[in-house]
């Protein structure tokens, strides 16, 4: 890029220090506003629901497959280690709440003990997964 020169003789640059600033700021901003969601590992059948709805959004996913293994972040967890992993979210996100996304042939067992070490974890906000029914 060539530098113009003004007519008084003197080199003019463009300075876009200040525009930097600006886009690191809204960076940081957009980096530190922006929750992140754990995706469970799985992608189960879930149930038909004809009071399924949308929910805006949580931060603790748990899914549970056809025979009843336990699924966070990823990775296999046992019904044991749940309580431990809720703690964690929970002094990340003191506002967490949980969704369980259970396959259509989990046992009922598996589910209803990880909702008890879901709230056990510090998470009363608990939310089981349907797929809304087809009009």
């Amino acid at each position: 890029m060539r530098k113009r020169r003004a007519e008084n003789g003197e080199d003019t640059e463009v300075n876009i220090t200040p525009m930097l600033d600006i886009v690191f700021i809204m960076l940081i901003f957009f980096i530190v506003t922006t929750s992140f969601v754990k995706e469970t590992g799985i992608n189960p059948q879930k149930p038909v629901a004809e009071t399924a709805r949308q929910k805006p959004h949580a931060n603790v996913l748990i899914g549970i497959d056809t025979e009843g293994r336990v699924w966070m972040n990823n990775r296999q967890v046992e019904v044991g280690q749940v309580r431990q992993l809720i703690e964690d979210a929970v002094n990340e996100t003191p506002e967490s709440s949980a969704v369980l996304i259970a396959d259509t042939e989990a046992p009922t067992g598996v589910l209803i003990d990880l909702m008890d070490q879901v709230r056990l974890g510090g998470i009363s906000e608990i939310s089981v997964s349907a797929e809304p029914e087809s009009q």
